[in-house]
């Protein structure tokens, strides 16, 4: 291990920084090198911080959600000046948009070189590089100064981490990478806690309620003990959204296991007079455009009033964190069950029976299900397959299964899989052929890093999705892909490649021999799904 300097350098602050706040067992962060950022490498070595080498910024910063959203850990992203801060802009959004904390830290032109305003036509240079990340991270921090590098470090670390969580940006001109600086003393934050509440007057809209429902979203992720227990208590059914199935498991007779926007759970729900909704804004996506027909009667946890009503205008809104709300609750009732939900998964399976387009869908998730365990880590991306995975799959268990559902970016699956799988979690990414030739490039990365990842692509030649529905303008609408054989792009990265026809015996073998394996793997699947017919813009409400 190469010494560390007596007098730390802006380089050793945010490292020391970093390792006091990522965990002991996997301090891992994702970069791309560049000659403004290379100090990183050697002074993180030095600090015993791994960084995996991401083939393209957007890739970091992708791969850094994926360990955030998996390990629920800040996930840092290094990126160089100029384009490469710019290349990372698309998937920081999508962390934005799903309230992920990571920490991309973009280096800036020299000090020396920089008049504050003008373009001079140094490498790399932006007039206002950190402008362009404003909209979409919580908060900027620009260091101008190697005295401001350790506080601005610190500070943007406890905005990610910070309730409600969500992706920072800090901006280190390369220069002060070198330069002396000191260190401070610094706590890892733990997020904002819970602010203590008065629950008489939600356990009074509780008490009243004969038929209460939970809705369960994604800032509920690391609140399955207090989730279960509520649901329990209150004998209501559970509802998660894309981003927290798991919470409470599949399996458990209170789970409603299917997406929202089915017309047996919208039934359900009809039947409710109390939804309490817990960590969820109640998004366009999950709630069919704000068709969704809540009751009258409304509860929000939430850590962000605001957010808990822009909305749906809430009854009541007990500002805390989702475990805090939901164990005060807990103590407030103690109920039968009051719905059948046997009956809902029955009316919900004859529905996926009588459309024949889910038939092909089911026999890929039941196949997935017969090949996965529960332990294993799956993404999906912004495709067929991961709509059917994300709504239908069994999850059983919390920051098990991840979508790109904040701003639907295609690409996600593959690159943010590889932050999942360098924590060491045996991961799968489902993904088509499109998204999988967004970030083509990362094959390399986990074949470097020899990552516990599957590659899973369902090739139908398209942009399946928007294909859909409009199958006599194939020629004209640009959504036929020229055929790509994944399976020899991955033997060209030296990643053993399966290709397989379709589902069945074959591909449930092929998936739980690759998963198993703890290696990397890519499995190239011919098959043609079609959407649920409950995908925008095609929802329904009988």
């Amino acid at each position: 291990m190469t010494a560390i300097p007596q007098m730390p350098t802006g380089a050793d602050v945010i490292a020391q920084l970093l390792k006091q706040t990522l965990p002991s067992d996997a301090p891992v962060v994702f970069g791309l090198p560049g000659v403004h950022n290379i100090a990183l490498w050697p002074t993180f070595k030095a600090h015993g911080i791994r960084i995996i080498g991401s083939r393209h910024e957007q890739g970091c910063a992708y791969a850094a959600d994926g360990y955030a959203r998996s390990t629920g850990r800040i996930g840092v992203a290094l990126c160089t000046t100029g384009p490469g801060a710019a290349n990372a802009l698309g998937a920081c959004g999508e962390a934005w948009a799903s309230k992920s904390p990571i920490l991309v830290i973009a280096t800036d032109i020299p000090t020396t070189q920089r008049v504050p305003g003008v373009y001079r036509g140094v490498l790399h240079e932006c007039v206002d590089q950190a402008g362009m990340f404003a909209p979409i991270t919580k908060d900027t921090f620009v260091v101008r100064s190697a005295a401001e590098i350790a506080p601005m470090t610190a500070a943007a670390i406890a905005c990610a981490l910070s309730d409600p969580t969500g992706p920072a940006y800090l901006e280190i001109p390369t220069d002060l990478l070198r330069a002396s600086c000191d260190l401070p003393d610094f706590t890892t934050p733990r997020g904002t806690g819970a602010p203590a509440v008065n629950s008489e007057p939600f356990d009074a809209i509780v008490a009243s309620a004969q038929r209460p429902i939970l809705w369960v979203g994604g800032g509920a992720k690391d609140a399955t003990n207090e989730i279960v227990a509520l649901a329990e208590r209150l004998g209501a059914p559970v509802i998660t959204t894309f981003s927290s199935r798991g919470v409470i498991p599949a399996s458990h007779p209170l789970c409603v296991n299917g997406p929202a926007h089915e017309s047996a759970v919208v039934n359900l729900v009809r039947q409710a007079d109390l939804a309490i909704v817990i960590g969820s804004d109640l998004d366009h996506m999950n709630t069919m455009a704000w068709k969704f027909p809540l009751p009258t009667n409304t509860i929000a946890i939430n850590v962000d009033a605001a957010d808990a009503n822009k909305n749906y205008a809430m009854t009541a809104t007990m500002v805390t964190t989702a475990a805090h709300g939901a164990r005060s609750l807990a103590a407030s009732s103690n109920r039968q069950p009051w719905a059948d939900l046997q009956s809902v998964h029955r009316e919900l399976a004859a529905d996926l029976a009588d459309d024949d387009h889910a038939t092909l869908a089911m026999a890929f998730l039941d196949d997935t299900r017969l090949a996965l365990d529960d332990d294993v880590t799956i993404f999906c991306d912004m495709a067929i397959n991961g709509y059917w995975l994300s709504g239908y799959y069994g999850v059983q268990r919390p920051r098990s299964l991840h979508y790109p559902m904040g701003w639907g970016t295609l690409g996600f699956a593959l690159p943010a899989a590889i932050g999942a799988a360098a924590a060491g979690q045996t991961t799968v990414s489902f993904c088509g052929d499109g998204g999988a030739l967004f970030a083509i490039g990362e094959l390399a990365t986990i074949a470097q890093e020899n990552l516990p990842l599957t590659v899973v692509v369902i090739d139908d030649n398209a942009y399946g999705m928007l294909r859909y529905g409009r199958e006599s303008e194939r020629a004209d609408i640009g959504t036929e892909l020229v055929a790509t054989d994944f399976a020899k792009v991955a033997t060209g990265f030296g990643i053993p490649s399966t290709r397989i026809d379709g589902f069945g015996e074959p591909y449930v073998e092929a998936l739980r021999s690759a998963a198993a394996s703890d290696r990397p793997h890519l499995l190239h699947v011919m098959a043609e799904l079609r959407p649920p017919r409950t995908t925008t813009p095609r929802w329904i409400l009988k």
